[in-house]
């Protein structure tokens, strides 16, 4: 096996016991690790396939109560909002607007942190939900980053680890499909980015498995606090990225 597969698999194991640990990361770990291996037009689809791959393998371990019940209307918002990030990148200067995300993220969460807690939104409404979907959707097509807003806003809704996670996680999948679909119809999805999404997929189920055997060591707020951790360094990445 050559270096560049090496570090690349071994990437792909570290970003998939993330998200099997907390539902999320994935692609904000990989991304930022390939990117020194990868051109970005290999990139972007190799980062949605093994995603995906890593969002089913850990969707499965989640017994989250009525996921699709509360997926369904942030994958609604979320189905509008990615083509129309899409279509807004040309007019957005890109650099400042994942900057000025990141920036808003992790001043949130540090003063989030500082007050041991996340404000409650318990009776927020579907037609809330179906917003925050809409705009992880277009940041999702703007800057390839969609999950601090849906991540965050499930924290917030007062449910348990589970169904936080089961939304959140079946609301990933919906996207990541509508992504791979736009990917595949401006032939980005090509025979170098399966054949790296393939070469991850066992390293990817069997590390998303020891991930899932440490979130069922977590309780509700050791859950939260890693959830917000993880955002901050969503938001310091896209800062950074912007930079």
């Amino acid at each position: 096996m050559d270096p560049v597969t090496l570090l690349f698999i071994l990437v792909a194991a570290l970003a998939a016991f993330v998200q099997g640990a907390s539902g999320f990361a994935f692609a904000l770990i990989a991304s930022a690790l390939w990117a020194w291996l990868l051109e970005p037009q290999v990139l972007a689809p190799t980062v949605a396939l093994t995603s995906l791959t890593g969002q089913l393998a850990s969707l499965v371990r989640v017994r989250g109560r009525g996921s699709f019940r509360h997926a369904a209307p942030f994958l609604a918002g979320g189905v509008v909002g990615t083509p129309l990030g899409v279509m807004l990148l040309p007019m957005l200067d890109a650099a400042r607007f994942r900057v000025g995300i990141g920036i808003v993220l992790a001043i949130y969460c540090v003063l989030t942190l500082r007050r041991g807690g996340l404000p409650k939104v318990a009776r927020a409404s579907r037609v809330a939900d179906a917003g925050i979907g809409l705009l992880s959707g277009a940041m999702g097509g703007a800057t390839g980053v969609s999950g601090p807003p849906v991540v965050l806003w499930c924290a917030m809704r007062g449910w348990d680890k589970e169904t936080q996670r089961a939304t959140f996680q079946t609301f990933f999948v919906g996207i990541l499909l509508v992504i791979l679909a736009f990917q595949a119809a401006h032939g980005l999805v090509d025979g170098r980015s399966l054949r790296l999404a393939a070469s991850a997929i066992l390293p990817i189920v069997l590390f998303s498995w020891l991930g899932s055997l440490a979130y069922r060591r977590l309780n509700q707020v050791q859950f939260q606090r890693v959830v917000v951790w993880l955002l901050l360094l969503s938001g310091l990445a896209l800062v950074a990225g912007g930079l």
